[in-house]
């Protein structure tokens, strides 16, 4: 990752292309809800307010105008950081679901039979390289102090979000899976017979 810094750290903007967006249908004749912002302590704006600037940063949002907002939280994390969240659950009780089909683990781990060496590869920050269908982004839309902001990538939280992302998934790795790949979700584990086909495989 270090001789290819270059390349990693180009992957920290919203991406310009992709083959699958994310779209949120919404239930015929639904009105959108705006929610009321929840009171914070001085620090957690303070936090929320880098937070955003960062995200603004990397142009995974940006301003918005929209009728609609859904509130932000904080959420401690286990290591003391803190998570922003969007609590986006009046939204979800009008969006239509996405059946994409999510892999079941008893399945993925019947493919795995006869592997003998095993990589896993983790993806950092998955959800924020699937841009949103530019038509559905202001639904997106959620409110702090420092205004209104939509995201132009699939935000964590969002409803079909694990659909989109698994279609997404199995649309790149189609020609590897069932065969030396598994993939759940942004987790993907490479498994061969021999160290030489192994290293072929990665």
């Amino acid at each position: 990752m270090e001789e290819y810094d270059d390349i990693f750290s180009s992957l920290a903007r919203a991406p310009l292309h992709c083959q699958v967006k994310h779209s949120i249908d919404l239930t015929l004749g639904a009105s959108l809800p705006s929610e009321p912002i929840y009171r914070c302590s001085v620090l957690e704006n303070h936090e929320i307010k880098r937070q955003i600037q960062e995200l603004l940063q990397k142009g995974y949002i940006h301003p918005s105008s929209s009728p609609y907002g859904s509130p932000i939280a904080l959420v401690q994390k286990k290591d003391g950081t803190w998570r922003l969240c969007i609590d986006y659950r009046a939204l979800k009780k009008i969006i239509v679901q996405n059946r994409y089909p999510i892999p079941q683990i008893d399945d993925i781990l019947d493919q795995l039979k006869g592997g003998k060496y095993f990589s896993k590869i983790e993806l950092k920050s998955g959800y924020h390289q699937v841009p949103i269908k530019p038509s559905d982004v202001w639904k997106t839309t959620f409110k702090a102090k420092e205004g209104l902001f939509k995201w132009l990538v699939m935000p964590f939280g969002s409803m079909n979000a694990l659909a989109t992302f698994m279609r997404l998934m199995d649309n790149i790795l189609r020609p590897f899976t069932n065969s030396f790949v598994v993939v759940y979700l942004d987790g993907i584990l490479i498994f061969s017979q021999s160290w030489e086909e192994h290293l072929h495989h990665i």
